[in-house]
């Protein structure tokens, strides 16, 4: 003769960062509707556990929803770019908290501080996006770096002056008048 009932036993989740989240007293469609992503962030800004869920989120490759105060398409950028420039843990967790921050007016050079990494030879390599934009103008990475460094707007293409590919220094890039000026002899 057989005890077996056919009731399934209760399961308890054990107690773990969740159970402290902020988001556990609001309705789960608030971090899954693209409409309501701010209203989201701003619950996940206060959240004790954030770091832990923004963890677990990248941890598990979770790619919907509003996860630890970031984006599906915020967190698989930060995927993305610590694979592509190989940073380290610390490297990516400052990212994620400067990326968790409410927005404010940036400067130029603090975009430009957080966009590139020092890579060998004393040069810059631009992990930022791929078309930077400051006030609503676009530019291209190499012509942030050298208003950065010259404080003005670029005349003409922009070229390295060191020949490695992809550095953002300002101090190895110039301008068409720049070129020109250099190639032009001095006056008597």
């Amino acid at each position: 003769m057989s005890n077996y009932t056919g009731a399934v036993p209760d399961t308890v989740r054990q107690p773990d960062w969740r159970t402290r989240s902020a988001c556990q007293d609001y309705d789960p469609e608030l971090f899954f509707s693209t409409g309501a992503e701010g209203t989201a962030k701003a619950v996940c800004r206060g959240c004790p556990v954030r770091e832990e869920c923004l963890n677990h989120a990248l941890d598990e490759r979770i790619e919907d929803g509003v996860w630890g105060g970031l984006t599906d398409d915020e967190r698989r950028d930060i995927r993305r770019r610590a694979v592509q420039w190989k940073l380290t843990a610390l490297e990516t967790q400052r990212r994620l908290r400067l990326a968790e921050q409410p927005p404010r007016q940036r400067t130029m050079q603090e975009v430009f501080a957080e966009s590139t990494l020092a890579t060998l030879g004393d040069h810059l390599a631009w992990t930022g996006s791929v078309k930077p934009k400051f006030r609503g103008r676009a530019y291209t990475p190499a012509q942030f770096a050298f208003i950065v460094g010259r404080g003005r707007a670029p005349e003409g293409a922009v070229r390295r002056t060191c020949g490695t590919p992809e550095c953002v220094r300002p101090e190895h890039l110039s301008d068409g008048a720049e070129r020109q000026a250099a190639s032009t002899p001095a006056a008597a």
